[in-house]
């Protein structure tokens, strides 16, 4: 009796440690089981936030895509718009330097019949009678040691607006030599410029426009010739001083059309 309850016991006790075994083995089972979905749902949720990041970058990068579509369209319409502002004043300047010879001498005459004689006025209708008419299929050709300064700045402005830069560095040479003090001095310096800085001649650009910023500091044409000596500095390789010349436009002259010009061209530093 007592030999069977002990093999009960022991029955008993070992099916007991097989079933906490199990129940062991099962637990452990159902913590990996949960780990791995845990780090499954992790594994997902650092891929989702990883692909909205992706997305995110891509519309970022469209918007700035099309930022710099903006800025190239504008840069030329700048462009644009500044070379029409400068024909339109130049011609207006041309058509009052045109006109003023014109209206001139019906006031001279006026003045001559009141104060001379019917002697003199007969004298000076026989001489104007003896003149042989002008022909009016011919157009005087004027040679540049006769034209006057507005012609002659002109003459280099077409040639550079036409791109004949070899030929309108000449023609701006000619005028600053016949008319150092003229009205158009600082336009001249800076389109001679100009005219260098295309031929990628960029020391010589450089001293034009240097000679805007010493002499003429206080021109429109200042802000201008800054952005053009930025753009001389970079076509020498001197970046350092191109950042410097391009970030003292936006500082001393913001919201202006140059100064976005040289913000854009800061960018590609």
């Amino acid at each position: 009796m007592n030999l069977r309850h002990t093999q009960t016991v022991t029955t008993h006790r070992s099916l007991y440690g097989r079933a906490f075994r199990v129940s062991v083995a099962i637990t452990l089972l159902t913590a990996v089981a949960a780990a791995q979905t845990a780090f499954s749902q992790s594994s997902n949720d650092a891929m989702s936030l990883l692909l909205d990041q992706n997305r995110q970058l891509q519309a970022e990068i469209q918007a700035l895509r099309g930022q710099l579509d903006e800025q190239g369209f504008e840069i030329k319409k700048l462009q644009r718009d500044s070379l029409n502002r400068y024909t339109d004043v130049d011609q207006r300047l041309s058509d009052l330097e045109v006109a003023a010879p014109q209206t001139a001498p019906p006031a001279t005459a006026q003045r001559a019949q009141g104060g001379t004689s019917a002697v003199n006025q007969a004298s000076s209708q026989s001489s104007q009678s003896s003149q042989p008419a002008p022909n009016a299929s011919t157009r005087p050709s004027l040679q540049p040691a006769v034209l006057s300064e507005q012609q002659l700045y002109q003459m280099a402005y077409d040639s550079v607006i036409n791109s004949h830069f070899e030929r309108s560095i000449a023609e701006f040479d000619q005028y600053l030599g016949q008319y150092p003090e003229g009205r158009f001095v600082t336009n001249a310096h800076y389109w001679k410029g100009q005219a260098y800085l295309y031929l990628e001649r960029f020391e010589e650009a450089r001293s034009a426009y240097e000679i805007i910023l010493e002499q003429y500091a206080d021109s429109s044409k200042l802000p201008d010739a800054m952005y053009g000596l930025g753009l001389a500095y970079q076509g020498m390789g001197n970046i350092q001083r191109a950042r410097q010349m391009l970030t003292d436009i936006k500082r001393r002259f913001p919201n202006t059309g140059v100064a976005n010009l040289a913000d854009t061209r800061l960018l590609s530093l």
